[in-house]
């Protein structure tokens, strides 16, 4: 489009006006606008959110439990899985003093349908800035991170650097 036929159009100054403020809401309205779409890139991550994104890796592998024990992870408690779609097991643990728990799928494919959304509400991705009651958070939970391995997720407790050894060990 020819920015200068816009200015050549006749048009009064109110009219201009409100084109104008059609035009940035327009704008702003694409770029500000939030997409909960799943799109995995050429990084191996998946978008959910823009600052926040899931690190997927050996999508084409399939791994145990006992996998991620030889990679150095300390198995504590086997857990339910009742709450969790399609999973086939969960079991809470320990790597490099942080809280880790696993959780296993059939396939890769079944991680992505039914896997992403518990650890979305695991880890409180998704949600609005905490809302401080009292000066305690209401919506606090034990795990602020995963990633996706293979078959697995992988919930970290703090930041995904303090599990990422224990991710690249797993093969």
């Amino acid at each position: 489009m020819n920015y200068k036929m816009l200015a050549d159009i006749p048009m009064r100054t109110s009219q201009k006006r409100i084109f104008l403020i059609l035009v940035l809401v327009l704008l702003f309205a694409l770029g500000c606008g939030s997409s909960v779409d799943l799109k995995e890139s050429d990084q191996n991550t998946v978008d959910i959110q823009d600052e926040n994104p899931i690190q997927i890796l050996r999508p084409e592998s399939l791994f145990s439990v006992d996998d991620v024990v030889d990679a150095g992870w300390k198995k504590s408690k086997e857990l339910s899985s009742e709450t969790l779609p399609e999973a086939i097991g969960a079991w809470y643990g320990f790597y490099d003093h942080r809280d880790v728990e696993v959780r296993q799928y059939k396939t890769h494919e079944s991680v992505l349908s039914a896997g992403i959304v518990p650890a979305d509400e695991a880890t409180g991705r998704g949600k609005p800035a905490p809302f401080a009651v009292g000066g305690i958070s209401a919506t606090r939970t034990n795990y602020s991170t995963y990633a996706i391995v293979g078959n697995l997720i992988l919930l970290c407790e703090i930041k995904i650097e303090d599990c990422q050894n224990l991710l690249d060990a797993i093969n």
